[in-house]
């Protein structure tokens, strides 16, 4: 039986940690592809269909990028989130692999490396197909005003509603105790960009709290972040991280 040849090093492992933590909440384990030139892909859907988050990380983010074909590692979420609680500020991660076994090293600096390795899972990988949707509006803000929202509005209530209207988007939580409101606009500050259809009428769309505690983590290592809405659909959330690297984070609407 022909192995593979998978080694690669990334140069901050605290975007796997951050990113393979929040899933394994939902999943317990995830597919990630390994192109020989256009580097590494994860999908993954919770088994409800609420979340679908979207990982693309080009070969040129890896410090080091040897894949020999095109080939897909099924990872077991709940002990390499384990492993990875231990990636510090300044730790690299590499990830080697011939098929049977995966090898997880944490680099920190002075090249000390703590290797862990870890069975892989067999079987087939069902692949998640694109999608395809056409949003009404798209707000651009920084990562950090992201993260430090929802920390905020994540103590008030399990659910989030984004307002859409003419000058912008605003976040509301509410429940028993009260209401939060952060609006996100340009004039304030907080947004880089705003686009909407030329004739929107404002809406709201409510989306479970639960689902997108993901981005109150990631958002922080984000530099922009681009929400996406329209009417009773799915929001969009696009992450600009690390060298190229891009998550996009669909979340499904709450029916009330």
């Amino acid at each position: 039986m022909r192995l593979m040849n998978l080694r690669t090093v990334f140069l901050d492992a605290r975007l796997w940690r951050y990113i393979l933590r929040e899933l394994s909440q939902f999943v317990e384990s995830v597919g990630i592809r390994f192109h020989p030139s256009e580097g590494a892909r994860l999908k993954a859907m919770d088994p409800s269909h609420v979340v679908l988050v979207d990982l693309s990380i080009p070969s040129s983010a890896f410090e080091e990028y040897n894949v020999n074909e095109e080939s897909t590692l099924i990872i077991p979420l709940e002990p390499v989130s384990k492993v990875l609680r231990r990636a510090g500020r300044g730790d690299k991660l590499m990830i080697t692999s011939d098929g049977l076994k995966l090898t997880i090293g944490l680099v920190s600096r002075g090249n000390t490396e703590r290797i862990f390795t870890l069975p892989l899972l067999s079987g087939s990988y069902e692949e998640i197909p694109e999608l395809s949707l056409e949003f009404d509006v798209q707000a651009k803000t920084t990562g950090i005003t992201l993260a430090s929202s929802l920390s905020i509005l994540e103590d008030v209530g399990e659910i989030l509603k984004i307002k859409v209207y003419k000058e912008g988007i605003s976040l509301i939580s509410t429940s028993e105790l009260g209401e939060a409101e952060i609006a996100l606009t340009i004039p304030a500050g907080t947004l880089i960009d705003y686009q909407s259809l030329q004739d929107i009428e404002e809406f709201i769309n409510a989306y479970s709290m639960e689902y997108l505690s993901i981005l109150s983590t990631i958002s922080r290592i984000a530099e922009i972040v681009t929400i996406k809405l329209g009417r009773d659909m799915p929001c969009e959330f696009d992450l600009d991280l690390i060298s190229g690297s891009i998550m996009k984070l669909y979340v499904a609407p709450r029916s009330e």
